[in-house]
């Protein structure tokens, strides 16, 4: 439990500290702290998980400064989990109390799901943070960029995970 704790701060630390300041262009703005969202333990409730993504979008929103963007987005992408998840076999997952993750499932599951949910979140926000002023050139080319960027982090912390952990 002490090690999932401190894989969530050191995520949202991540994305708080390091990720929100790269500066490297205005088409690059990767949500890495997504992967908290998409590798939740399939065994709890909808309803925790619902809440869980509200929280953390919204602790995302009070860091960032964009009030009520990443809330939404990120109760949105939980509601596009279920529907992804569901079209999957998953009860040995579920009764194992695992963590949804590349070791779980495998890589090729894993990496359509993650791509499927990265794409919308970053679709999602640009667009919202754009209203009123839609430039759908910019919007696709920020979500693609951020996607890529935030895909290939994610890629690497489930590399880089314990297979045996069922906490990450």
């Amino acid at each position: 439990m002490i090690r999932l704790i401190f894989y969530w701060i050191a995520i949202l630390f991540l994305q708080l500290v390091v990720f929100n300041h790269l500066g490297f262009t205005s088409h690059l703005a990767p949500q890495v702290f997504i992967i908290l969202l998409i590798t939740l333990p399939l065994h709890i409730s909808k309803s925790y998980q619902m809440l869980l993504g509200f929280l953390v979008g919204l602790v995302a929103d009070l860091f960032i400064g964009t009030p009520g963007i990443h809330a939404s987005a990120c109760m949105w992408l939980i509601m596009l989990r279920f529907f992804l998840l569901g079209a999957q076999d998953l009860k040995e997952q579920i009764a194992n109390h695992l963590p949804y993750n590349i070791h779980s499932v495998g890589l090729s599951t894993f990496a359509a799901t993650a791509t499927s949910l990265v794409l919308f979140y970053h679709l999602y926000v640009f667009w919202l943070e754009s209203i009123g002023a839609i430039n759908w050139i910019f919007i696709l080319l920020t979500t693609l960029l951020s996607s890529l960027f935030t895909l290939i982090v994610i890629g690497v912390v489930q590399l880089l995970s314990e297979k045996s952990s069922g906490e990450f």
